[in-house]
């Protein structure tokens, strides 16, 4: 089981839930840190690119030869990656979505809100967390190749998913967390034998720590899921 953190998180969001993980399940996990964050070294020099962070964690898959089938847990924008690595790579036999980025949902007009309100941000995320800026200035720039290459991918329409959507997600206005939910339910309805939805009431954007049952309850539904399969 692989825990994929989102955009400027590091894997410590998923320490409080990833003993539970093990134990409720009996399966291996693994968290890394992405490029820049946590214990990871910085990004190397260069454009930022999605698919190199999809690589990455191939590349560390492969690396430590796992061969089983693997469960993707993924917040946020990790999201993103773990589509990207579920299009590529049959190792993947479920997901578990917490509140994390759909493609669809990131049209033009809705990468270039979000540009809109950042931008402004970078000098003082320059200021007060250099370390930081280095990885989410390149990331945020590059949003909308990120959001154009994403919608350019299929989800695997077999694959056994839940998407858990948080009651109190990230959008600044009610309209904009109204098009999220849409779009989160029409990805669920385009593969109803497969994808599952789940609502966290009450929860925050970070639903491991404000709704950790709802997270420990999907995962152990999946991994029975991809066990009986």
């Amino acid at each position: 089981m692989v825990l994929e953190a989102g955009g400027g998180d590091d894997s410590s969001v998923w320490s409080a839930i990833e003993p539970e993980i093990r134990e409720r399940n009996d399966v291996r996990t693994l968290v890394y840190d992405r490029a820049g964050l946590g214990r990871s070294d910085p990004p190397r020099s260069g454009e930022y690119r999605i698919d190199d962070k999809a690589t990455a964690l191939v590349r560390a898959l492969d690396a430590l030869e796992l061969t089983r089938p693997i469960v993707l847990v993924a917040h946020s924008y990790g999201g993103f990656v773990a589509a990207l690595v579920a299009a590529r790579d049959a190792r993947v036999a479920g997901a578990v979505l917490v509140d994390a980025n759909l493609a669809p949902f990131f049209d033009e007009a809705e990468v270039e809100r979000l540009l809109a309100l950042y931008t402004p941000q970078f000098p003082a995320l320059e200021e007060q967390a250099p370390e930081l800026a280095k990885v989410m200035i390149p990331l945020m720039r590059a949003y909308p190749a990120t959001a154009r290459r994403l919608r350019a991918v299929e989800y695997p329409p077999a694959m056994p998913t839940i998407d858990i959507v948080a009651e109190h997600s990230w959008g600044s206005t009610p309209e904009q967390n109204d098009a999220m939910r849409r779009v989160h339910a029409e990805f669920v309805a385009a593969a109803p034998e497969a994808r599952e939805a789940v609502l966290a009431e009450g929860s925050g954007h970070s639903v491991m720590r404000d709704r950790p049952d709802v997270v420990l309850h999907a995962i152990a539904n999946i991994v029975e899921r991809v066990r009986s399969a």
